[in-house]
């Protein structure tokens, strides 16, 4: 009877040792779930491919499409840019192949003057002796919730009768879930020439313009602003602070009420731009007319971030 009973004593002890570790199984996962900032799928940017470039939205809502190969019919330049972006309402607010500026492309980064040992050799700008051999591209998700697009590209330029590599570009396109009615962008631009003596410059005038460009519509609605002072566009490029704003007043639904954006050069604030009150492109003019040369060592990193409303 004594071994009975101790038998029978041992059955509710091991149910209560289950018990304990239970609970302390059940406090772990709660304290992790706490831990963990909840994301559902609406919340969270997704990337679509299709067979010309990758489209990243938010909820099912577009956000932005990445174009890694020219629309049929189109100039085979018109290639690695973005366009369209969408306001958080859904308006598409860049512009591509508009007919004042036929080679603006939504947001594009391109330069007037590209050269090799001091002799301009193409014209990204316009496509004239550049090709772009952009490879597919791969997406990213982070935990943010936020989604990558990273695309490597080749330009190619006319040399001793042959096309030749002379920079090999990495880059990336980032967008964020929208917070509070507001949604960030950046855009990474990596460039690292592919033998000495490559150069970048933007026109060789005042305007000095070249590099990352945003081609926003209805410029000529929009106050611009930065570092609290209101900016007037002007011909000439214009030193600003480390974000510009453009601000619509009362904009109709869905337009957004205002899009500030801000550009880096190698990791620092760039505030020289050329900005427009009409019908044309607001760009980050680097280095401007003075060439600037492209590291063979290493890669110059070039951004422009957007916060939209």
């Amino acid at each position: 009877m004594r071994d009975q009973n101790a038998a029978s004593d041992s059955v509710p002890a091991a149910w209560r040792k289950a018990g304990v570790a239970l609970a302390l199984i059940l406090l772990v996962t709660l304290v992790g779930c706490a831990s963990r900032p909840h994301r559902g799928d609406s919340s969270r940017v997704q990337a679509l491919r299709t067979d010309d470039g990758v489209q990243l939205v938010d909820g099912g809502a577009p956000i932005l499409f990445y174009r890694s190969k020219p629309s049929v019919g189109r100039e085979p330049w018109r290639t690695h840019y973005v366009h369209p972006v969408y306001s958080i309402g859904g308006a598409v607010i860049t512009e591509d192949a508009p007919e004042d500026h036929v080679h603006h492309r939504g947001i594009f980064w391109a330069w007037r003057r590209i050269l090799v040992d001091g002799v301009k050799v193409a014209d990204g700008w316009v496509g004239e002796n550049l090709v772009l051999e952009v490879a597919l591209p791969t997406v990213t998700s982070h935990d943010d919730g936020s989604a990558q697009i990273d695309v490597q590209v080749r330009w190619m330029v006319p040399m001793d009768g042959r096309p030749t590599p002379i920079i090999e570009e990495m880059s990336s396109i980032r967008a964020y879930p929208a917070v509070d009615g507001r949604r960030r962008i950046d855009v990474s631009v990596g460039l690292r020439a592919l033998r000495q003596g490559v150069q970048l410059a933007g026109t060789d005038d005042e305007k000095g313009y070249g590099g990352l460009s945003l081609r926003v519509a209805n410029p000529q609605l929009a106050g611009i602003e930065s570092d609290g002072r209101i900016l007037l566009a002007t011909v000439a490029a214009m030193q600003t602070g480390d974000w510009v704003t453009f601000n619509w007043s009362a904009p109709p639904p869905p337009w957004p009420a205002r899009i500030a954006a801000s550009c880096q050069v190698d990791g620092h604030a760039w505030t020289s731009w050329v900005l427009r009150q009409e019908p044309s492109m607001q760009n980050c003019a680097f280095p401007g007319a003075a060439p600037a040369a492209v590291p063979s060592d290493g890669f110059m990193r070039l951004g422009l971030s957007l916060i939209v409303e």
